[in-house]
């Protein structure tokens, strides 16, 4: 079989086990793909983790952290934002603000900002918390990256690191098992399954 064969045969395999936590295919194959999808896991563990350690070191308490979080996902913003006049608008070759348009921005930016003064209230570390959610979150597309790269699936990714690396935080490695089934009628092969644990 040709290598790119070979290679997309067992691209769809590391899909279908992270998809399903488990597949049965033959001894041969779980084996040639253990290995890849225990680097994978590792990869999205080793992301979340370092993203969470990077925001931890800045916001101490891991309920107001998440809550950061949630709301740094949510969208760029800063504290420091302002809606920009019609002349500043027209210097960035943007479309000039009807009234009721600022008013829609002007009353958005509000809402946001007393969003994030809650969850942290003094301004100064609220705007660096949130300047530390950003960073986290691109350490973690970094890693999102990085397995995109190896595994082209978006939602077998995302199940990776919202699934996946929060349930093998504590674990050192070993995140998937074979278990032997027997023969396959016909051909004889010896079929295993290959599980997530």
């Amino acid at each position: 079989m040709p290598e790119h064969r070979r290679r997309a045969a067992r691209r769809n395999l590391m899909a279908g086990l992270i998809r399903y936590d488990r597949i049965n295919t033959t001894e041969a194959r779980a084996s040639a793909i253990r290995g890849g999808a225990e680097k994978l896991i590792s990869i999205a563990v080793k992301g979340r983790l370092a993203a969470q350690q990077h925001l931890a070191s800045i916001v101490s308490d891991e309920d107001k952290a998440a809550q950061v979080l949630a709301f740094a996902r949510r969208g760029r913003f800063s504290l420091k934002m302002r809606v920009a006049s019609n002349a500043q608008r027209a210097e960035q070759n943007k479309p000039p603000l009807t009234e009721k348009g600022r008013k829609y921005l002007e009353n958005k930016l509000k809402t946001r900002r007393e969003e994030l003064l809650r969850i942290i209230g003094d301004e100064d570390k609220a705007e660096e918390a949130l300047q530390a959610a950003y960073q986290a979150m691109v350490i973690e597309m970094r890693a999102r990256r990085l397995i995109l790269s190896e595994l082209p699936d978006e939602l077998v990714v995302k199940k990776m690191f919202e699934e996946l690396a929060p349930r093998y935080a504590n674990r050192p490695g070993g995140y998937t098992r074979i278990t032997k089934l027997g023969r396959r009628l016909g051909d004889a092969a010896h079929i295993a399954q290959i599980a997530l644990v």
